[in-house]
């Protein structure tokens, strides 16, 4: 790793951490310090995106299933409505018809009677 000499002002709290971070770490210089912190924010960083990759993965993947299931439940909803109509249909039908064939009847027996005169 080629490294690059810098000259940089911080607060007095971060050159607390810093030092604080170097004995914990057990490290001599504050450039490897600086470089090690940057290193672990940017893991955590990729971890919190993988994470959040992962929450709308699993997001996404329920709201799917949630849309296939309520897509079967509208397709059973309407082959019964669909079937319900063509009960109805059916029965008016033979509504008609049957009061088609009475009046039928009617008429013929009308009319024998008047040939029978």
């Amino acid at each position: 790793m080629i490294k690059e000499r810098m000259k940089v002002s911080l607060p007095p709290e971060v050159k607390k951490y810093i030092q604080s971070y170097m004995r914990e770490h057990h490290l001599s210089f504050t450039g490897d310090a600086i470089s090690r912190i940057c290193q672990e924010h940017e893991e955590a960083q990729k971890k919190e995106d993988d994470s959040i990759k992962k929450i709308v993965k699993d997001v996404t993947q329920h709201i799917n299933g949630l849309l296939v299931k309520e897509r079967l439940h509208m397709r059973d909803e309407l082959r019964s409505m669909e079937q319900n109509i063509e009960r109805s249909m059916r029965n008016s039908l033979k509504e008609v018809e049957d009061y088609s064939i009475a009046k039928r009847g009617e008429l013929f027996a009308s009319l024998l009677e008047g040939y029978e005169k």
